[in-house]
């Protein structure tokens, strides 16, 4: 008579989804003494112990279907967000490589300046 998603425990939530409900269930036999009642009558009987049923998997459908499209819609959002940042991490990885290069370039124009620089004070020093 329980019905428990244990692997959603953790994911208890006011929409009921991941707690434990009871399904109340009324006993009863659906077998049919066909001496006693007629085909129509044992089918009406076994559809009365299961009507309480109908309301309530009615309402789970409708609880799952909900959070079935939220999951689409967020799933969507993430693979969204993914490709985004993936994107921004190529732009990034651009800029920081091109970044490397100016530093380069002028770690190389700053050792010529200072080559030179010691060729002119050698020279310099000669003529004095």
């Amino acid at each position: 008579n329980t019905i428990c998603c244990q692997e959603f425990a953790v994911c208890s939530s006011p929409t009921g989804y991941g707690d434990c409900e009871v399904v109340k269930l009324e006993s009863g036999f659906a077998g049919c003494n066909y001496k006693d009642m007629t085909g129509e009558e044992c089918f009406a009987h076994a559809k009365a112990l299961v009507a309480p049923l109908h309301g309530y998997f009615s309402n789970q459908d409708k609880k799952y279907e909900a959070l079935r499209f939220e999951c689409a819609k967020f799933t969507a959002a993430t693979k969204a967000k993914v490709a985004e940042c993936a994107y921004l991490q190529e732009a990034v990885n651009a800029k920081v490589m091109e970044t490397n290069e100016q530093a380069e370039e002028f770690n190389q124009a700053a050792e010529s300046t200072e080559a030179n620089c010691r060729t002119a004070c050698a020279e310099y020093q000669q003529c004095r």
